[in-house]
């Protein structure tokens, strides 16, 4: 992976290759949570929603965006997400509901993303969300203009964190409702648990592949 040329590449065909699905999510997963392949039939009330790992090469390193959430009064509030949202019924399908919503959250225009390919779904109990993840790429390094109600901040996250183990910790998360510990990778100030934390384990996964 020292080469961002062939990136995308390889991890297209990687992701091609198959997918390991609850092998890697189980690597990021707290112990109260269920780990299975999830299908959208299971789950015939839930919502429906897109998010997607945008990829690109920033100073010869491979970057991954993610955003902090605003603070809110719901179940998500503050937290490191990917840029995605339910979908619409004007989306053509579920890739699309990614790119508008990533153009619609960090500004990057839906017409220079590249699809690299999809990440297994996962449901989330908490917001009952069935997501879709994606691989996208873009060619050159993209300017955000976040918008403000949906994202407190961009965070640019090289990959290569992801291998490194030191990266992996736990954290308490102490709510009036809720009280666990949870895994969680850390860069800078920020520690990414939960959906994210679980979705970022597949690529993990992936790129260890092609290591």
């Amino acid at each position: 992976m020292s080469d961002s040329t062939y990136f995308p590449d390889i991890l297209q065909r990687a992701a091609a290759a198959g997918l390991p699905g609850p092998e890697a999510h189980r690597i990021m997963a707290p112990q109260y949570r269920v780990v299975k392949p999830f299908r959208e039939e299971d789950f015939p009330g839930s919502r429906k929603a897109s998010v997607l790992a945008l990829l690109y090469a920033k100073n010869e390193a491979v970057q991954v965006v993610l955003t902090r959430r605003p603070d809110y009064e719901g179940v998500h509030s503050a937290q490191i997400s990917f840029p995605g949202g339910q979908s619409e019924t004007h989306d053509e399908d579920h890739w699309q509901t990614a790119l508008r919503e990533t153009e619609e959250e960090i500004g990057v225009p839906a017409s220079i993303i590249r699809h690299l390919g999809d990440l297994s779904p996962i449901y989330i109990p908490p917001s009952n969300f069935f997501v879709r993840p994606y691989l996208g790429w873009l060619d050159n390094i993209p300017e955000f203009h976040p918008d403000p109600e949906e994202v407190a901040a961009v965070i640019e996250m090289p990959v290569l964190t992801l291998l490194n183990e030191s990266a992996k910790t736990t954290m308490r998360i102490e709510r009036p409702d809720f009280s666990a510990e949870v895994p969680c990778y850390r860069f800078d100030e920020h520690r990414i648990w939960g959906a994210t934390a679980i979705i970022l384990a597949e690529l993990e996964m992936l790129l260890r592949s092609v290591q």
